[in-house]
């Protein structure tokens, strides 16, 4: 069975410049991947935050009706 809460990572990497890529191993700065949920105008890090905001919000429109 599948967790509902995986992802499949499809992101695009931006393609930095070897002058550039030189430069931040010398700073010793390290790149990372994040993934970005976006529900509405909200941007979450966390799935199971953005999943746990769109519930709350179902459950108060659907109370409101």
């Amino acid at each position: 069975m599948t967790d509902p809460m995986s992802a499949t990572r499809h992101s695009e990497v931006a393609t930095l410049s070897p002058e550039v890529e030189a430069e931040i191993e010398r700073l010793g700065i390290t790149r990372v991947p994040v993934d970005y949920f976006h529900w509405r105008e909200f941007r979450y890090t966390n799935l199971n935050d953005a999943v746990a905001q769109a519930k709350r919000a179902q459950a108060k429109q659907s109370v409101t009706k």
